[in-house]
């Protein structure tokens, strides 16, 4: 156990040479996950307490996604779900611009979602700081913005710029816990060794 938590640095700088520091993905579904790697996904189509979604229904501070591993916001007012199904998050005000805030409950690497038109996702690490921006624009719906970064991601925007805005569902991959990472790191050191007692054996 001991040489395995020494080398558990090591593991991890390889870990962040897998992904480029930050990548954005414009309506490339398939090369976020690619990057990314399993995701959770929130699509709106269930209530936080696990009934069927209905149009109109507000998702507060108290009821809202925590459980399912996103806590969902909005300037003002609160985002409601809209839609008869398939349904969505959305946000409507009368005289000022708005955006829908999405925060993992635990810090993410991955985040990204699906909308209908145009949006701009924005990614903001511990202390609110821009990690990266990405927007996509094209007619109708099931378009796709992702981002994946080494610096964990602690909040994300969709804005459209006006005063309203609809997300179709959110992706994220959280950080692995410590415990994971150690897990992980001695799994690689493992295979790594048996691969090498199989080449030896074979010579």
């Amino acid at each position: 156990m001991k040489r395995c938590l020494l080398l558990i640095i090591p593991v991890l700088a390889c870990a962040g040479l897998s992904r480029a520091d930050t990548q954005a993905f414009e309506n490339d579904y398939e090369g976020f996950v690619d990057a990314a790697g399993p995701l959770s996904m929130i699509d709106f189509n269930t209530l936080p307490n696990g009934n069927p979604s209905a149009g109109g229904e507000e998702i507060t501070e108290d009821f809202n996604y925590d459980d399912h591993g996103v806590h969902f916001s909005a300037p003002f007012p609160y985002p409601f779900i809209g839609g008869n199904g398939p349904h969505d998050l959305r946000v409507f005000v009368n005289d000022f611009d708005t955006w829908i805030i999405a925060e993992p409950v635990v810090p993410a690497f991955a985040v990204g979602g699906f909308y209908p038109g145009t949006t701009e996702l924005c990614a903001f690490d511990e202390m609110g700081a821009l990690v990266a921006c990405v927007s996509y624009s094209e007619g109708g719906t099931g378009n796709f913005v992702g981002i994946v970064s080494d610096t964990p991601i602690y909040s994300a925007t969709f804005s459209s710029g006006n005063n309203a805005e609809a997300i179709e569902s959110f992706a994220f991959s959280p950080v692995p816990e410590p415990g994971t990472l150690v897990l992980l790191a001695c799994g690689g050191l493992l295979a790594i060794r048996r691969k090498r007692r199989r080449v030896d054996l074979m010579t």
